[in-house]
């Protein structure tokens, strides 16, 4: 009797035990979204997956996903979830996490699928779209650590097309658990990795799995199981202070797959996974407008997929099934699960597979269209001609190495013999009128050469240059990478001066002011004179503008505010306005000022992503000269505007009251007369 029971018990306990877990598994929600496409099954363990996008043909692109196992694989599927046996990568040491990047090697650009082999310890990478292995093997992680164990593993293209790998692993330290590689190409042609740094706290709860970066504004996000997402910035030069802690509550136990929707006006969601839910939950990728780290809670979407791992999301159009984007999920049925973005997204979402807002019937037409630069357009400035107004000069620039400075007449036709060809990534140029030179006045313009660190100086209007072959800036800083530039003449003694910002700098003496002095023989020189200008440290500062005759320099903090000091450095550092702070979609770019001989007028601010200019008062308000109140938002043509210039000038019949140019991203600048922007509420000299 007593072997009997003790049986009947153990029966009772595993009958038990099943009946937990059948109560315990999640259930499939009635209105869950259903996938427009579930893959082939894998053989052992599906987990996560990337999205190759076949730039030429769309359609023809491919989802990549990891199959876990100690014989595991990369699976290579189409659009159709059908396996393509040729290019699936097959005896893999348990694949875990897998993403993809586009890289550069010498003349050679391609994409490469990077994923971690937790078995050997390692990165496995493999060409797109042939999937041949080009890592020697694999690039050893964690190196001289107890517990290695690679899991999660994301990408990262940089602003100067650097690519880096973040890898996560199952346990580790409390700081530092998160480890950043440099990936390069060797002289055999394979993929060689590069110990940047550790960083990224970990709670200790369960493990961190799933990573992802946002490229476009510089993050990496990873889920921390059970605690929350936490986010720092994916350049290490930028430090390892944690931005945020999010996504802390609501979840039902892990928080695994990471994906980022992307729009190109800096908006869109963070997508994760609540595993033990069947749900994704969305969170705001922008932030709020007074904190971009402020994740706010969207929504959250039931999904068909069964206790999700990994999951990824593309805003390109993908052929007939996929027009508007797709969203990819891993599901514990050895499969993945393809979703239609518009069916993901509902009536509440973004769709947005074309990042950019339409042009509006409202927005204005520009009178003319310069003819298009080689590579990028990015910046112009305009040179008025004293004598004759009618014949003066657009100056812009072609950001790009091997671009130049390029010159149009006033319908924007190319003046061939006044461009200046091969200078090495020019970004943006200003001009000044009657710098004292070897016993005579010269009018300048100036522009910084990014990749040579240094400005260049032409005279006007023959563009002859006068630097000697370049002036070297940011002599004393690790970080260089000249992007902005504004003149500024001293009306008191006539000294002009060079306001010179870079892609990067410290939170206070981001900018710095050289003094442009005779160097003799005809040339130029810099004396530097001060460094000041706070930095919010979130993107960059690029558009710079100085206002001569009231003496103030304005600058563009471009995902913060607009900033206002003395352009005089004997008047000090102190910060006298930030400004626009919740008036700009997301990149605050290009600044001109409208000039009356009043001192009023208006200060034009580029809402880049918005296709938009916001114009703000010059003199400020009758109470307070810095305090710039929004007036108006004004529409024009333009794409994604970095840089414009404006005059009150006359210019001739074509242009009385002035003209304003703005950069687009056609690698065309537009030229609009000032009374069409002016409309009937601003006012016209």
């Amino acid at each position: 009797m007593k072997l009997k029971n003790v049986k009947l018990v153990s029966l009772l306990v595993m009958l038990g035990v099943i009946l937990n877990a059948c109560e315990q598994q999640p259930k499939i929600a009635e209105n869950a979204i259903k996938p427009k496409v579930t893959t082939q099954a894998a053989k052992h363990d599906t987990d996560d997956p990337a999205i190759w996008l076949n730039e030429e043909n769309p359609s023809e692109s491919l989802i990549i996903g990891t199959d876990k196992n100690e014989d595991g694989a990369l699976y290579v599927y189409d659009l159709k979830g059908n396996i393509l046996e040729d290019k699936t990568v097959r005896g893999l040491k348990r694949p875990n996490n897998v993403d993809i990047e586009e890289m550069e090697v010498g003349d050679d650009e391609f994409s490469i699928a990077v994923v971690t082999e937790r078995l050997t310890n390692k990165l496995r990478i493999f060409r797109l779209p042939e999937m041949t292995p080009i890592d020697n093997g694999g690039i050893e992680v964690f190196i001289g650590e107890e517990q290695r164990d690679p899991m999660g593993v994301s990408l990262y293209k940089n602003a100067s097309d650097e690519v880096f790998a973040f890898v996560g692993r199952k346990s580790g330290p409390e700081d530092g658990y998160i480890w950043q590689y440099k990936l390069e190409g060797d002289s055999q042609g394979n993929i060689v990795g590069t110990k940047v740094r550790a960083f990224g706290k970990y709670s200790g709860t369960k493990e961190i799995e799933a990573i992802v970066v946002d490229d476009d504004l510089g993050y990496v996000y990873y889920s921390d199981e059970g605690v929350g997402v936490r986010k720092y910035y994916a350049d290490a030069d930028k430090g390892n202070e944690e931005l945020a802690l999010f996504a802390t509550e609501g979840f039902a136990q892990d928080h695994e797959g990471l994906s980022v929707y992307t729009t190109d006006i800096g908006t869109g969601y963070i997508i994760v996974s609540d595993q033990q839910a069947n749900k994704f939950q969305l969170f705001s990728r922008e932030g709020t407008q007074d904190n971009p780290h402020d994740h706010k809670w969207v929504k959250s979407i039931d999904v068909s997929t069964m206790e999700s791992d990994g999951s990824e999301v593309t805003n390109a159009s993908l052929g007939d099934l996929f027009p508007r984007g797709m969203f990819v999920a891993m599901s514990e049925g050895k499969t993945f699960q393809l979703y239609a973005w518009e069916d993901f997204a509902g009536d509440d979402l973004i769709i947005a597979p074309d990042g950019l807002p339409e042009h509006t019937k409202n927005a204005i037409q520009p009178k003319y269209i310069t003819d298009k630069v080689v590579y990028d357009s990015d910046d112009p400035a305009i040179w008025i001609n004293k004598s004759d107004p009618s014949k003066s000069i657009i100056i812009g620039t072609d950001k790009e190495d091997g671009g130049g400075l390029y010159a149009y007449d006033l319908h924007g036709k190319i003046i061939k013999e006044k461009c200046v060809p091969n200078i090495d990534r020019p970004n943006n140029v200003d001009i000044a009128y009657d710098l004292k030179l070897g016993g005579k006045k010269v009018d300048i313009a100036v522009t910084t050469e990014r990749s040579k660190n240094q400005l260049r100086v032409f005279s006007l209007p023959d563009m002859k240059p006068i630097d000697g072959g370049g002036l070297p800036v940011f002599t004393d800083r690790v970080i260089k990478d000249p992007m902005g530039i504004a003149l500024y003449a001293n009306p008191k003694d006539g000294v002009i001066y060079a306001i010179v910002g870079p892609k990067d700098g410290p939170s206070k003496g981001y900018l710095t002011q050289y003094r442009i002095d005779n160097a003799g023989s005809g040339n130029v020189k810099l004396t530097k004179i001060r460094d000041f200008g706070h930095y919010s440290g979130v993107k960059e500062i690029e558009a710079i503008a100085v206002d001569n005759e009231l003496g103030f320099v304005y600058y563009s903090d471009e995902a913060f505010g607009v900033r206002k000091y003395y352009a005089d450095p004997a008047k000090g550092d102190e910060e006298l306005a930030l400004f626009g702070t919740k008036d700009f979609g997301r990149d605050i770019e290009g600044i001109s000022i409208y000039k009356m001989d009043d001192g009023t007028g208006y200060i034009l601010i580029s809402d880049q992503q918005q296709n938009t200019f916001n114009v703000f008062p010059r003199e400020g308000s009758k109470e307070n000269p810095h305090n710039h109140k929004l007036i108006k938002s004004i529409e024009l043509m333009t794409l994604e505007s970095d840089g414009s210039e404006v005059t009150s000038v006359n210019l001739g019949p074509e242009f009385p009251s002035g003209m304003f140019v703005g950069m687009s991203t056609d690698k065309t600048y537009h030229i609009y007369d000032w009374r069409d922007i002016a409309g009937s509420d601003l006012k016209s000299r």
